[in-house]
């Protein structure tokens, strides 16, 4: 699977949790400032994040910025399925979501790639305390009749520029390329 060079995704090394959760913090602190080097919450967040992604095998953790938002945490990677997909994956996948599974869902939508992927896209509103308040936006590309599913998280503790944010997201989930069976991944490990 291939996908692009998006302005605004900022990669981060995956060699180690406490390399990924420190790399993350200090891009954060570069992209909002270096006050933000006093607020727990960043660190925090960026702990969170690292420690999720090498749990979960994800193979692309980056920070997201715009300049009309306060940062925030990407993390992707693809999931196999045991089963091939089929071609109503994306829907029975909306339907799930929708169907009340996830209490702080507040909307559940469904898209193609240019490339022609079904897409789910699932944002959370996250109310509980720092530092996971803040808003949550997954998008799930799906391959279809394969057993392949790139998954991308955003994460914003503010949630400020939260629609920008999302555009840039929404670039790098346009460029999913499945076609590329066995080259190396950017999410792979």
């Amino acid at each position: 699977m291939k996908l692009a060079a998006i302005p605004g995704i900022t990669p981060v090394s995956m060699r180690s949790v406490d390399g990924t959760a420190t790399a993350l913090t200090e891009l954060l602190v570069s992209v909002r400032g270096p006050e933000s080097a006093h607020d727990p919450g960043v660190a925090l967040a960026a702990r969170d994040a690292a420690e999720l992604a090498h749990e979960n095998g994800a193979g692309l953790v980056a920070v997201v910025s715009h300049a009309q938002a306060d940062p925030a945490i990407l993390v992707g990677m693809v999931v196999t399925a045991d089963t091939p997909l089929g071609p109503d994956a994306a829907a029975e996948l909306a339907h799930h979501l929708s169907d009340g599974e996830g209490q702080d869902i507040r909307e559940v939508t469904s898209s193609t790639t240019t490339r022609g992927y079904p897409v789910v896209i699932a944002e959370r509103i996250l109310l509980s305390g720092p530092p996971t308040a803040g808003a949550q936006l997954q998008a799930v590309v799906i391959e279809p009749d394969g057993r392949r599913m790139a998954v991308f998280t955003l994460h914003s503790t503010t949630g400020r520029g939260w629609l920008e944010l999302a555009t840039v997201l929404g670039q790098l989930v346009s460029s999913v390329d499945f076609a590329e069976n066995h080259s190396p991944s950017s999410l792979s490990r």
